[in-house]
């Protein structure tokens, strides 16, 4: 099957698993063998998913598993587990990438609540973000968040990313209408190159 070279790199990624500085931390491009009881449950779980729009779908393990499988298979989306001394504890998706703009978004959930609260986060965006920048050769990373998901707009920011715009009244949240925040972080580069990374 005929791709662009970019998303030829990302299909080379399955099965790698990457560690961070903390050691104790790694994130693994996901499989259906990931999909867990307990990984489902998490997206039910109405504190877990109460900020993001996870909550309006109720979920089981055969639909978990055909999303997985959709992005393992997928020429734009990286979906990594993030894994805690071997232990799933969340995900992060790099996706969908435009490679013609070379921009992305990310999305980002800690499902074991024991693991909240740690700052594990700003390490794993920290390092996809690199990754975004050095390895894939995006130019761009874009997220959002609701107006009052303090945690991820406080994680965002201390990972360098700038508000860029807010989306008044946009989400309808417990009854009460509220922003959508939009951020972005831009590879600091003083001449992008684009002979440079993600043409593998």
């Amino acid at each position: 099957m005929r791709c662009l070279v970019g998303s030829c790199y990302l299909s080379n990624l399955k099965n790698r698993v990457f560690p961070l500085p903390n050691k104790l931390l790694t994130l693994k491009v996901l499989s259906h063998k990931d999909v867990s009881d307990e990984y489902v449950s998490w997206l039910n779980d109405y504190e877990v998913v109460r900020l993001t729009e996870q909550k309006y779908a109720k979920h089981n393990k055969e639909g978990v598993i055909d999303f997985v499988k959709d992005k393992l298979n997928s020429n734009a989306d990286l979906l990594f587990g993030i894994f805690f001394d071997t232990r799933h504890i969340g995900n992060i998706k790099l996706g969908p990438i435009d490679f013609n703009h070379k921009v992305s978004d990310i999305s980002f959930f800690i499902g074991d609540k024991e693991m909240w609260g740690k700052g594990l986060m700003t390490q794993v965006i920290d390092f996809v973000v690199g990754f975004a920048f050095n390895d894939v050769g995006l130019a761009k990373v874009t997220a959002g968040a609701y107006a009052n998901n303090i945690g991820s707009i406080k994680t965002l920011e201390n990972n360098g990313f700038i508000v860029e715009g807010r989306r008044i009244s946009q989400t309808l949240f417990e009854g009460e209408r509220i922003d959508a925040v939009i951020f972005g972080k831009v590879r600091k580069c003083s001449a992008y190159s684009e002979e440079g990374k993600g043409k593998r």
